[in-house]
C-alpha cells in the first residue's frame, strides 16, 4: 500500500515530499551563493510564514520564495552565470529566451514544473525558487501608479509574443502578438524588458521609508524598511534560513494579525505539472497534448452552444 504522509495533522499531497526535497536544494544553494557574494536575502511570503509557524514548509504549500533589496538583486544578476552551475540555472529575461516574468527564478535541471498555459513557451521550466526584488514605495508619489500601469503593459506585451491565440482562445491578442514579434525582432527582448525594470528602479530604497515587492505585489506589500535592518536565522525543515528580524510586522502586512492560526487555502501554483525525475523538455509534449485537447474541447463546447 502507498504510505499516507501526514504533517501536523494535515494529509499531504503525495507529490509534495519529493518536490520539497528539490526546493530545499534550491534554497540551500541560493543562500550559499548570497553568502559567498555578500548579498542580503530573506525568505518571504509563505516560506517565511512556514519558517515562523511550522519550522518548515506549510503542509499544503508547494513553492519557495525569497526576497532581496533591488541593489542586491541586480548584483546577483551580474554574477549569476558564474555563481550557478548545472544542475542550477538562474533564470531572468536576460539569461533565458522569452522569459517574461518580472522576477528571477532559480531552476533545477532535470526536473519539470510546468504551467499548462506556459507549455508552448520556449524557456526553462524546471522546478523553481522565486526571487523577488524589493523596491522603495514613496508616500503619495503620483509617478508610482503610472509606473505600475506601464510595467504591466510592457509585460503583457512581451508575453503575447509566444501566446497561442487559437489554444488560449484570446483572439483579441492577434494584433498585440504581431506587434510584439516585430518589436522584439527590431529592438531585442532584453531591451524592452529592461524598460519595465527601470521603472521600478526609479524608486530607490535609499530614498524611502517604505519598501515592498512592487514588481509582483504592488503597493499592497508596503512595510517599513526598518523591518529588514537585521537578519535572524530560523529553522526550516533540516536547514537554517535567513529572515528579516522584523518578520512579525511583515507577516501581519501579508496575512493579518492572526497569521499564526493555520488556514488552508489553495496554492498559487496548484495547476503546475510537477516531475522531480524527468527533465521539463521530456514532459512538455505531454502537457502540450493535454492542453491542446482541453482547448479543443472548450472550443467545441462553445460551438455546440451556438
Amino acid at each position: 500500500m502507498h504510505e499516507i504522509k501526514v504533517k501536523e495533522g494535515y494529509r499531504l499531497d503525495e507529490r509534495l515530499m519529493p518536490l520539497w526535497q528539490v526546493q530545499l536544494q534550491l534554497l540551500q544553494k541560493f543562500i550559499e551563493v548570497c553568502q559567498r557574494y555578500d548579498l542580503r536575502c530573506w525568505v518571504d511570503s509563505g516560506t517565511l510564514l512556514g519558517a515562523v509557524r511550522h519550522k518548515g514548509f506549510i503542509p499544503w504549500d508547494d513553492d519557495v520564495d525569497v526576497i532581496m533589496m533591488r541593489e542586491d538583486y541586480d548584483r546577483l544578476q551580474a554574477v549569476a552565470a558564474e555563481a550557478f552551475e548545472s544542475p542550477f540555472f538562474y533564470q531572468t529575461a536576460y539569461t533565458d529566451k522569452d522569459y517574461y516574468r518580472i522576477h528571477g527564478q532559480l531552476r533545477m535541471d532535470g526536473t519539470a514544473a510546468i504551467r499548462p498555459s506556459d507549455c508552448f513557451q520556449p524557456f526553462h521550466q524546471g522546478i523553481f525558487l522565486d526571487v523577488f526584488p524589493l523596491d522603495g514605495i514613496p508616500d503619495g508619489d503620483p509617478r508610482l501608479d503610472d509606473a505600475l500601469r506601464k510595467t504591466r503593459r510592457i509585460l503583457r506585451f512581451l508575453k503575447a509574443k509566444n501566446t497561442s491565440i487559437f489554444l488560449s482562445g484570446r483572439w483579441g491578442l492577434v494584433f498585440r502578438k504581431w506587434k510584439a514579434r516585430r518589436e522584439v525582432a527590431r529592438r531585442g527582448w532584453a531591451n524592452i524588458f529592461r524598460e519595465a525594470e527601470d521603472l521600478y528602479r526609479s524608486f530607490p530604497v535609499s530614498e524611502t521609508d517604505m519598501v515592498g515587492a512592487l514588481a509582483t505585489m504592488g503597493k499592497t506589500s508596503a512595510c517599513r524598511k526598518s523591518v529588514y535592518d537585521d537578519t535572524v536565522w530560523l529553522d526550516f525543515e533540516d536547514i537554517r534560513v535567513p529572515a528579516p528580524a522584523g518578520y512579525d510586522e511583515l507577516l501581519r502586512v501579508y496575512y493579518g494579525d492572526n497569521y499564526m492560526t493555520p488556514m488552508k487555502v489553495p496554492t498559487s501554483h496548484g495547476s503546475l505539472v510537477i516531475d522531480t525525475h524527468r527533465d521539463y523538455r521530456e514532459v512538455l509534449p505531454e502537457v502540450q497534448k493535454a492542453y491542446r485537447n482541453s482547448a479543443l474541447k472548450r472550443l467545441w463546447g462553445k460551438l455546440l452552444k451556438k
